[in-house]
């Protein structure tokens, strides 16, 4: 019996045919060509726009160490596990975090500059600030949803303090990645808002709508309000629209972040014009945070940190409140 499991008569030796070889080398590439390769997409149940499609599935094998590993890839978070700083440990969430500090600096750097070329045509219309705002409006939309296409499937496309802090009230997101994403978006936004000041020489030339509230014409109370409020319209139609799971019956993953764009120009054109000495709301406080930064100049910065604070824990109870999922027991 030969080398091959064949039997072969004492002192005679086995030779492969030309034939045979390319044979079995054909056999060896066909095997290579399919091999699949997987996507690496990790399961996020606070993803910008993916209405919780993306998640841990409980036919996943390994359901219960990756939840141990990864507690907001399943939709059931409790705050004993969203709490557990272990997470502090995870590199993979650190790559994550960076990469939303990336993109949030893109999308700062984006929107301050159109906002500033707006803004700074304000006089050449008989309008005033309206059409401009409204070009302003129409910018946000535009780059909020190739932005949330772009980073949602690494990060979960937060961009913004305000979702981030939302997801976690709502238990979407677990602490410690609400602390490593707020910390590198407003670390991505101030480096965004000092290169535009770089560019521009070495200064900010006239006023970033959003981040700029006149204390003499403004009262503290009424920006807070109006801060606010805006807030929770953003939040509301963002939840509603892009991680409420009932939604995957009515349109796919690929709309929310349109829609998630159009209520942003919606907030933005609502306020952008509404009283002197109000540019309008800023519903992105990472983006004033490094606009203030760059300008040296912190007036009434706080309104922008409470609208999102009382605007996710008000979500947060409504979520509470009426879940759009319920356990059931399994008989």
């Amino acid at each position: 019996m030969d080398d091959h499991g064949d039997f072969a008569p004492k002192g005679t030796h086995r030779q492969y045919s030309s034939h045979q070889h390319h044979h079995d080398h054909g056999e060896s590439v066909l095997a290579q060509r399919h091999v699949s390769e997987e996507v690496l997409s990790r399961p996020f149940a606070g993803r910008l726009g993916g209405n919780q499609a993306f998640t841990l599935s409980k036919d996943d094998p390994d359901y219960d160490e990756k939840r141990r590993s990864t507690p907001d890839a399943a939709t059931s978070l409790s705050w004993r596990e969203s709490f557990d700083l272990r997470a502090f440990r995870d590199g993979e969430l650190w790559t994550q975090a960076v990469f939303e500090g990336w993109a949030t600096s893109m999308l700062v750097w984006t929107s301050g500059l159109l906002g500033l070329t707006f803004s700074s045509a304000t006089p050449d219309f008989a309008s005033g600030p309206l059409f401009p705002t409204l070009l302003g409006a129409l910018g946000n939309t535009i780059s909020l949803m190739l932005f949330i296409f772009t980073a949602g499937p690494v990060s979960g496309g937060h961009l913004n303090p305000l979702i981030t802090i939302g997801t976690f009230c709502a238990r979407l997101a677990t602490f410690p990645r609400t602390v490593l994403y707020v910390l590198f978006q407003l670390t991505g936004a101030t480096i965004a808002a000092f290169l535009i000041r770089a560019t521009l020489g070495d200064r900010i030339p006239g006023v970033v709508p959003g981040c700029y509230i006149d204390p003499s014409l403004v009262s503290p109370g009424e920006a807070v309000i109006l801060e606010t409020m805006s807030c929770l319209t953003l939040l509301f139609l963002a939840c509603g629209l892009g991680l409420d799971p009932r939604q995957r019956t009515v349109y796919s993953p690929a709309l929310p972040p349109v829609l998630i764009g159009l209520a942003l120009g919606l907030c933005t054109l609502a306020t952008g014009a509404v009283k002197p000495g109000y540019t309008g709301a800023a519903m992105n406080p990472a983006r004033c945070f490094g606009f203030m930064a760059a300008e040296r100049r912190w007036d009434l910065h706080w309104v922008h940190w409470v609208g999102v604070f009382i605007a996710g824990v008000v979500n947060g109870v409504f979520y509470w409140a009426i879940p759009p999922s319920r356990k059931r027991k399994m008989l």
